[in-house]
């Protein structure tokens, strides 16, 4: 892995300090070593009173040398609780695009009131209805417990990469056309917007420990069982996972780092490498790929 000298008055401003008694020093860091500092940063997660895991994929630094640029694109889950106030924020952001991965009951349930009307913002949603027994079956069958929701989830991190497909592709062809600043989420903004995150900053040059360490931060600043217990009186599907044991409903609300690997390795089995994936399955050229990272990164 390279390693790409740095400013100390840099290396500063990512952990928030001010002072810099040698501002003409250098130290050299790795990108993951400069990437753990970056997803700290206090611009990652969006100062909004109604977004759920609302985040900024910026400041990240790619195995070439650039960093992935700020108020670009973002991540996050479901946009029903979006306040006045919000979106404002993100009309101020310049947000334009919308990828919605969710399906179509989840928009008619909670529908987005950013792009209602806003004829500023082009909103991207796909026809699209996933059954959901298998989960059914995991949280209330003969079987059920954490092992087995465990289980279903990871199968299921196995089978999105195809489901979603053509999700992630649209995605990809919005980025490549420099249709941004852009915004993709789910609902929890944790598995479909999970993946689909992977995947962008795998084409970014990410490195692999980052693109986990990014997926794993859902769980250091979402409670989502505070959000269930909040919403149960209007969401019946809050409501029933509230009756049952929260060991049971917890692997299914986790990041845990092994969901997004069992994805990662599904796509090798399937197609011998994640890019070889997103070139294939998801249409993304070579010419593409360029495009995308002149738009979504800058120098250091």
């Amino acid at each position: 892995m390279r390693r790409f000298a740095l400013p100390l008055a840099a290396l500063l401003l990512l952990t928030g300090c001010e002072q810099a008694s040698a501002p003409q020093a250098e130290t050299t860091l790795s990108p993951v070593a400069a990437n753990e500092l970056a997803i700290a940063d206090e611009r990652r997660v969006l100062p909004l009173e109604g977004g759920v895991n609302f985040r900024d994929l910026g400041g990240y630094m790619t195995d070439g040398g650039r960093i992935t640029k700020w108020e670009t694109v973002y991540r996050s889950g479901s946009p029903a609780g979006l306040t006045e106030a919000d979106q404002a924020e993100l009309t101020r952001r310049g947000i334009r695009t919308v990828c919605d991965f969710r399906t179509n009951e989840e928009r008619e349930s909670e529908p987005n009131p950013f792009v209602a009307g806003n004829d500023a913002v082009t909103y991207w949603t796909r026809d699209l209805a996933e059954g959901m027994s298998n989960f059914h079956t995991a949280l209330t069958g003969p079987d059920s417990g954490p092992e087995t929701s465990r289980a279903v989830l990871i199968a299921s991190y196995k089978s999105m990469p195809e489901t979603y497909a053509e999700s992630f592709a649209q995605m990809f062809r919005f980025l490549a056309e420099g249709q941004t600043p852009l915004a993709f989420n789910c609902t929890a903004g944790k598995d479909r917007t999970g993946i689909a995150s992977a995947l962008l900053l795998t084409v970014l040059g990410v490195p692999r420990e980052t693109v986990i360490a990014d997926y794993a931060l859902t769980d250091k600043i979402v409670d989502y069982r505070a959000q269930m217990e909040e919403g149960a009186q209007s969401n019946p599907s809050y409501a029933f996972l509230m009756e049952l044991p929260w060991e049971t409903v917890a692997p299914l609300v986790a990041s845990d780092p092994a969901y997004l690997e069992s994805a990662f390795t599904a796509i090798e089995q399937e197609y011998g490498s994640v890019d070889s994936f997103i070139e294939t399955r998801l249409g993304v050229t070579p010419d593409m790929k360029t495009a995308i990272r002149a738009n979504l990164t800058q120098p250091i």
